[in-house]
């Protein structure tokens, strides 16, 4: 059993949450081969016996004052097996990393980390006495960071100002615990994709994890996130640009019937199984203009349908949701939330045209799904046809059965090749080109 959590979490790359801090160009984490040998060496250690096995529902404390669970001396979280149990052999030592210090029982423990050992069934050794997972919290919330790195990503242009960012805790010089990487041009604030992984436990993500306030991570400046997304400062840019255009009409037509644009994650805050990964979703660098009777129905129901895809296959798949194209205000104008801040009147923080999401077969890397979704309640079937099918559509039967069901037909949703829409896109990596085959479900 040990075995396969190695091999499983040697594929992850995850991170966590709450408060924000940013960083400029820094070199990228560690490659996965190190990871595994480390990872191999830790559990390597670990006596035969009666293992600890704990509900990450039910033996973890409140969210809130979670600490990190690392393989100890990674920067890899400890991740439960498909049915949501965290299993620790017995013998083996769990690292919990807190920011600043532990509330331990009535007291204090002054460090940033600590180990402890399993004995069996929920009880863990620490400092000579018995303690349960749920003694151990933090005094203080996990701080995350999101952090720009030196590569530039986007069309492989060396010219290209979109770069890639990682999201997660710097906990130490060299360990990063990361749960999502992004491709992002700073310059029109425009994030390209989200990347990150799913297994089968993420379909049983913690529950009860309370969404907090959006952050611009200390990037953005000179830009109130917050005030753009608003539907007050939406309803004034729809008028200034009806006013541009000599229009007669006021503006709010194209918001009407309470239509208007969210923060659309592209990693989805139900796409993490701790705390601390699902708040570190909630950054202005990981969302995207969406409309919101596109956000809340049938992009929802995408995100749970493809987290039961992973489960019901128990495939470990790497995603990428990101934007493609700039929607359209009018024949000469494509629409953007706000200008930019030098003044020079060009639009930036785009509201896309398209939103996708594909997945990688990680033990079968030729294989992947694309799945695209319109983000235009205005778009007509025709102006769709023309316009928002950039990647031959493929039209396996559960895949249409799929896409068609009637929650979903509200919505213009089709699915491609991966290697189709990378090329489409522009801007994914280039080994995503050579993804041709098609996740099948049996």
């Amino acid at each position: 059993m040990a075995s396969m959590h190695i091999f499983r979490i040697a594929l992850l790359l995850f991170a966590s949450t709450n408060e924000i801090r940013a960083r400029e160009a820094i070199r990228p984490a560690e490659d996965v081969g190190q990871i595994i040998k480390d990872l191999v060496g830790v559990n390597g250690a670990a006596e035969a016996g009666g293992a600890c096995i704990l509900d990450i529902q039910m033996d973890l404390p409140h969210s809130k004052q979670q600490p990190l669970y690392l393989y100890p001396d990674t920067d890899t979280y400890w991740l439960p097996d498909k049915e949501g149990l965290l299993e620790i052999p017995a013998n083996a030592n769990i690292e919990l990393y807190c920011d600043h210090s532990f509330s331990i029982g009535d007291g204090i423990e002054h460090s940033s980390s600590i180990r402890v050992r399993c004995l069996n069934d929920k009880a863990f050794q620490w400092n000579g006495q018995k303690w349960e997972l749920s003694d151990f919290t933090c005094s203080t919330p996990l701080t995350y960071s999101v952090e720009q790195l030196s590569q530039r990503c986007g069309d492989g242009d060396d010219q290209s100002p979109a770069r890639l960012y990682r999201v997660g805790y710097n906990i130490s010089e060299g360990r990063f615990v990361r749960t999502i990487e992004l491709c992002h041009d700073a310059r029109q604030l425009q994030t390209h994709y989200a990347s990150y992984q799913l297994i089968p436990a993420n379909a049983l993500f913690q529950r009860g994890v309370k969404r907090i306030k959006f952050s611009a991570a200390g990037h953005f400046s000179g830009y109130d996130m917050n005030r753009l997304y608003s539907q007050k400062a939406q309803r004034r840019r729809v008028a200034e640009l009806y006013q541009r255009l000599n229009a007669t009409e006021n503006g709010l037509g194209f918001l009407e019937k309470g239509q208007y644009l969210t923060r659309g994650h592209l990693a989805a805050k139900a796409d993490f199984i701790y705390a601390s990964q699902q708040r570190t979703t909630f950054n202005y660098v990981n969302v995207a203009p969406q409309w919101q009777i596109f956000n809340g129905g049938p992009w929802q129901i995408i995100e749970d349908k493809i987290r039961e895809l992973v489960s019901r296959l128990d495939l470990s798949v790497s995603v990428y949701t990101g934007t493609h194209g700039v929607m359209p205000f009018s024949r000469q104008t494509a629409f953007h939330l706000a200008n930019n801040a030098s003044g020079n009147g060009s639009g930036v923080l785009p509201v896309p045209l398209l939103y996708y999401r594909l997945l990688i077969d990680n033990r079968n890397p030729s294989r992947g799904l694309a799945i695209v979704g319109v983000n235009n309640p205005h778009a007509t079937q025709s102006e769709i046809e023309q316009s928002y099918i950039i990647c031959p559509r493929v039209e396996a039967p559960w895949l249409q059965r799929w896409l068609q069901a009637k929650d979903l037909r509200k919505a213009y949703l089709y699915a491609c090749r991966v290697a189709d829409l990378a090329v489409a896109a522009g801007h994914l990596p280039p080994q995503l080109e050579d993804v041709n085959d098609l996740i099948e479900e049996p």
